[in-house]
């Protein structure tokens, strides 16, 4: 279920890209409303350093025992690397702002949406996409 603290978040996800001067960033929340894990962007970290890996990365630190109670906030829907670690993770809910296909314009993608990839898994994820997609679609500017 979406929670009235979605727009804290989500611009929370957005200062995170703007700090690490991309369009992409992600912040990882539990069912009371703290904040679980965000990452630290580096381009420098490599190919799999996007937003979401590196929040899942910091979740695994913390060794969460009910990740289905969490909430992954992306600005960008995520590609089909970090969709699948988001389902293997077994995250519940992800909510996003701009599409695969709005990145695409922006970078290279592989053109795979996160829901087909969830109706291709046994996930029961709940996912909200084009969540303030306007702020999110301006940092891919």
């Amino acid at each position: 279920m979406i929670s009235h603290d979605d727009d804290f978040w989500m611009k929370m996800a957005i200062d995170i890209a703007k700090e690490s001067k991309t369009p992409f960033g992600a912040v990882l929340v539990d069912s009371e409303g703290q904040q679980v894990a965000m990452p630290n962007t580096s381009k420098a970290d490599g190919p799999t350093a996007h937003a979401e890996m590196n929040v899942l990365r910091r979740m695994d630190e913390l060794d969460y025992d009910y990740p289905e109670d969490l909430t992954l906030y992306s600005t960008v829907e995520p590609c089909p690397m970090c969709m699948g670690a988001i389902i293997w993770a077994g995250i519940g809910t992800l909510v996003y702002g701009a599409s695969i296909n709005d990145a695409a314009k922006y970078s290279n993608q592989i053109m795979v949406s996160c829901n087909e990839l969830v109706q291709r898994s046994n996930a029961d994820i709940l996912i909200k996409g084009g969540y303030m997609a306007d702020e999110c679609n301006a940092l891919l500017g």
